[in-house]
């Protein structure tokens, strides 16, 4: 039989450092914990604070003097939004 996904990630290592850190470090006071727990949750922590990956939307090839304009559009408004399906 096979295992479930919840079994599998808690016999990941680095899953039971950040366990034994939250448990022992914080609650317990470790202080070797504490400083374990810094290194292992501070990248899931900054991922989460910084946000999604960025996505390739297109790749080009340009040759000697070529050049691209790259301009974001702005953002639509809930009003404009509103506007345009009570239009269609």
């Amino acid at each position: 039989m096979a295992r479930s996904k919840k079994a599998k990630s808690s016999l990941n290592p680095l899953n039971l450092a950040r366990h034994n850190a939250l448990y022992k470090g914080v609650l317990g006071g470790n202080r070797a914990w504490l400083v374990i727990g810094a290194v292992v949750w501070a990248p899931r922590v900054l991922k989460r604070m910084l946000g999604k990956n960025e996505e390739v939307v297109a790749t080009e090839k340009l040759g000697p003097g070529a050049s691209i304009l790259i301009t974001a559009l702005p953002q639509r408004t809930k009003a404009d939004r509103e506007r345009f399906t009570r239009t269609k």
